[in-house]
């Protein structure tokens, strides 16, 4: 466990005779090695701990044998953390026939490694929340970018090769890894990586990574009969990324500690301000998986059997983890819990101190409100609110990740997903319609218990079909839209009716829009609509406008640079105008846009105008298409049915 079995760089890579002395002689030439002693605990490189004349405390003489300028990192890493983090600090760098090395401060302490498998007494819960509040300390930092860092740490953005399931694959077809791993093992790697491929971390994290961080690299010393982190050794591969990467090294061997192992760090790290997003879990399972594939393409099975062999079964454990998960992560339907209603009372009181005045009001509601409905074990909480456009970090002082809006565009989300809560919040401003319908929606679950239950019936009729679907990834996307016929039918008898609009996701959305748009635009001039492939790019959004439950209306804007956008179309449908269904159209666009950022709207069309109000006032805008994106057949119209 943690490696101790594994052959260290001591047994198999040695100094020539007299290499140590030279070394310390260039850097300090006045001054005479009396003594060293090699330490035998790393992996990678050498380490000798060295006395001279003259000196109270030993140093360390540190060679590098994989990454020659990883001292350089090293040395600014150590600048840069030491108000936060205890690291040792550098004191010089040098080269001597080919050999790179450092010499640096010696800290006090043992490995963690050492203490949690030694005898001596300690209090574990302890130790591992100071290792989860130091990792939070460390995290805290952010560069400009994801990458790796040069000696300057400056960062080298990751190239297409860096991508994890590229790196992964690579490394799957070595031939050290085809010799020590089975071909059916391989097989299952393979299928693994490519079905979770979406759980690796978001490419654009830039968080500081030790990329070591484990209890072999982590020093403890007892200070007044307690045990005490007194060192963060070994930054050599450090790089800008996710947090996971280090929860991932430091829960490696979870599985064979006892669970406040995990829990103690976990709990650290919460406290220092880090929630982990959701499947994270999974998540470093896969980054475990990467990593060890990656040591084993560099290893030499003849020189290093024990390391082989502590890789292959640590990655049968990652296999069978994740077959595990994969059963337990499925969307599950759990039955009513008495403790859910209190839980959101315990929430509403903490967000309601952190949003102050701006709080209107705050309701519990989807499946976890209505008593005795089967649900995903998941608060949902409306908080209704005076400004749509507080500062998030009210939220996320408390625990809260910013989510965006999803398909509602006036909407902001927040997350918590930990061990003990997982709860979704949706901010609107007071009077927004998805507030009444929401609740429209609970109340009638609440009064008609033959409506909840066969909601219930529903919900677990479409986990059952989509949990025998042999791909898994779109089951939440599935579950949810399955429910909309359903959701909807209730909004129509409850006599619901006002205008709200949302990004198309459903499908019965997507006809919708289809249909305006030939309907009013391109079929009274007998061609096909050219523009179907915007359905599915990143410069347009596609947006439908529901009176109660039918959708009358439909825009498409398009977005170009410097935060300028324009509106393509907006079509209402002919039955429907009239009645300000147009005017509520563009003032939600408008305001939606201005929460984008977008400084400048504009609207297209050959033969009028549109007035409309952007943040000063009224204003004019005249239909052009000064810096048109889509190159217009002749005689296709581009504007505007209101």
């Amino acid at each position: 466990m943690f490696k101790v079995s594994w052959e260290k760089t001591s047994v198999t890579y040695q100094l020539p005779d007299g290499m140590l002395e030279k070394m310390v002689s260039l850097a300090y030439p006045d001054q005479k090695l009396t003594s060293f002693e090699l330490i035998a605990g790393g992996c990678a490189n050498l380490n000798y701990k060295i006395w001279l004349e003259y000196e109270d405390h030993p140093l360390i003489l540190r060679v590098y044998l994989r990454d020659k300028t990883a001292a350089y990192r090293e040395q600014k890493l150590a600048a840069l953390l030491k108000e936060t983090v205890l690291v040792p600090l550098t004191h010089y760098i040098g080269e001597l026939e080919g050999h790179h090395f450092a010499i640096t401060e010696f800290m006090l302490g043992l490995p963690l490694r050492d203490l949690l498998l030694g005898d001596d007494p300690h209090d574990l819960s302890a130790i591992m929340y100071e290792v989860g509040l130091i990792l939070s300390k460390i995290t805290a930092h952010e560069f400009s970018e994801a990458g790796f860092f040069d000696k300057e740490l400056k960062i080298i953005p990751h190239s297409p090769s860096d991508d994890c399931l590229i790196f992964a694959k690579d490394c799957l077809k070595h031939e050290t890894v085809l010799s020590v791993i089975a071909s059916d093992v391989i097989t299952k790697i393979s299928q693994v990586l490519n079905h979770y491929n979406r759980l690796f971390p978001d490419k654009n994290e830039n968080h500081l990574v030790h990329a070591g961080f484990d209890p072999a690299n982590i020093l403890v010393n007892k200070i007044d009969g307690l045990w005490k982190v007194s060192g963060v050794l070994d930054w050599e591969f450090a790089f800008s990324g996710s947090v996971l990467c280090d929860v991932a090294n430091m829960l490696r061997y979870a599985h064979k500690m006892p669970p406040e192992f995990q829990n103690a760090f976990l709990k650290g790290l919460g406290s220092g301000g880090v929630t982990l997003p959701k499947n994270w879990h999974m998540t470093i399972q896969l980054l475990n998986l990467l990593s060890l594939l990656d040591c084993l393409k560099r290893s030499d099975p003849k020189r290093g059997p024990n390391q082989c062999a502590g890789i292959v079964e640590l990655i049968d454990h990652i296999l069978s983890a994740l077959n595990n998960m994969q059963k337990i992560d499925r969307v599950e339907i759990k039955p009513y819990d008495a403790n859910w209603p209190n839980i959101f009372e315990d929430e509403a009181i903490r967000i309601k101190k952190a949003l102050a005045d701006n709080c209107i009001a705050i309701h519990h509601v989807g499946s976890t409100s209505v008593p005795g409905l089967a649900a995903k074990p998941k608060i949902d909480i409306i908080v209704v609110v005076q400004d749509l456009f507080f500062d998030k970090s009210q939220l996320e002082a408390i625990g809260y990740k910013y989510r965006g809006g999803f398909n509602i565009p006036l909407r902001r989300c927040f997350t918590i997903r930990t061990a003990d809560k997982n709860i979704n919040l949706h901010i609107f401003e007071e009077n927004d319609p998805e507030i009444e319908l929401n609740i429209l929606f609970r109340d009638h679950l609440r009064r008609h218990p033959e409506a909840r239950d066969e909601y219930a019936l529903l919900k677990y009729k479409l986990i059952t079909e989509e949990s025998s679907h042999e791909k898994n990834d779109s089951i939440y996307r599935g579950y949810t839209l399955g429910k909309h016929d359903f959701i909807q039918n209730i909004l129509k008898n409850s006599g619901f009716n006002k205008h709200r609009f949302v990004l198309c996701t459903h499908t019965a959305e997507w006809a919708a829009a289809k249909n305006l748009r030939d309907t009013y635009f391109f079929d009274p001039h007998g061609i096909d609509d050219p523009y179907t492939w915007t359905f599915n790019h990143e410069e347009h959004a596609h947006l439908v406008l529901y009176q109660g439950t039918e959708i009358i209306g439909y825009a498409h804007i398009q977005f170009w640079p410097d935060q300028r956008a324009a509106i393509r179309i907006i079509a209402i449908d002919e039955s429907k105008r009239n009645q300000n269904s147009g005017s509520n159209l563009l003032v939600f666009i408008e305001k939606w846009l201005l929460t984008l950022g977008i400084k400048s709207i504009h609207a297209e069309s050959r033969k009028t105008s549109l007035r409309f109000y952007l943040k000063n006032g009224y204003t004019e805008m005249p239909f052009n298409n000064p810096e048109n994106h889509e190159s217009d057949p002749k005689n296709i119209p581009v504007g505007k049915v209101l």
